[in-house]
């Protein structure tokens, strides 16, 4: 439970604090996502991890003044800048942990997900409350990271952090966190057992913006992203101040190679997951 307790606090409020670099990186995988559902004019959705609402705002746009969307988070403030952003008008939002989510029974045509899947400490109960929120042969699409190796927005941030802090303690497949549904041996079942049909998936290969906004050059804006949130981040949380800025420095050269346009764009790897309820 210890992941949900950090997205309820800390970690909750360093994604609110990087919301627009957090919602320009991961615009894309939330895009492919979204396609893959297609929500339609007067469905009734259920955005799971909603975070600060980017993909609720879209799922909104799609079903229309007829339609209806539900969001849930476990994290306060970035909760608070969902129901500020424009778009989301008109949302149920609910703060909590979905796995005991009094949710109504069979109320959603369709269930999404953008990186909110993979951090239930038990999670086939867990999709199984899910699943009995969604009306009967409802779809469920979900995003999930594919493994780190693939996606060197992170896999580059951890190696550097392995120098400067030792190699990090191994995880075992399926331990809550952003890589926990790398392998469809973990997932597939998990969906199964809490009684979803049809589970299939494809890799979806897509480009990261990585960085804020500003004049520093891009390389310092994407280190300073990428040691608050994600991998590294972890490994530095708590750590001295001159250790962070060693790790921007280790970072900046290691992202040179990605810079275009004024940007570190990286190549990144996804999975869609589709299953019936």
């Amino acid at each position: 439970m210890a992941e949900v307790f950090e997205w309820a606090g800390a970690m909750g409020r360093e994604w609110a604090r990087n919301q627009a670099a957090l919602d320009r990186q991961l615009a894309p995988a939330g895009d492919a996502g979204l396609r893959a559902l297609a929500p339609r004019a007067g469905e009734r959705v259920l955005d799971l991890g909603c975070g600060a609402g980017a993909t609720t705002a879209g799922i909104v746009g799609a079903v229309g003044p007829r339609g209806a969307v539900t969001a849930i988070d476990i994290s306060p403030d970035l909760l608070a800048l969902a129901r500020a952003r424009p778009g989301c008008e008109g949302v149920t939002f609910i703060e909590g942990d979905a796995a005991a989510a009094p949710l109504p029974e069979a109320a959603f045509d369709a269930l999404f997900s953008r990186f909110g899947c993979m951090f239930f400490a038990e999670p086939v109960p867990a999709f199984a409350n899910l699943r009995r929120a969604m009306r009967p042969g409802g779809r469920a699409v979900l995003v999930a990271w594919r493994e780190m190796a693939l996606n060197p927005w992170a896999a580059i941030p951890a190696a550097a952090g392995a120098e400067l802090l030792g190699p990090a303690e191994s995880v075992a497949p399926g331990t809550p966190g952003p890589f926990a549904w790398a392998e469809p041996e973990v997932f597939r079942p998990i969906l199964e057992n809490a009684g979803f049909t049809g589970v299939a998936w494809q890799e979806e290969k897509i480009t990261l913006t990585i960085g804020e906004a500003g004049e520093a050059e891009p390389a310092a804006r994407a280190a300073a992203v990428l040691t608050r949130i994600g991998p590294l981040a972890r490994r530095l949380r708590g750590q001295p101040d001159p250790l962070r800025e060693a790790a921007c420095q280790r970072l900046k050269p290691l992202l040179a190679p990605f810079v275009r346009d004024g940007w570190v764009r990286m190549p990144a790897s996804i999975w869609l997951i589709r299953a019936r309820a």
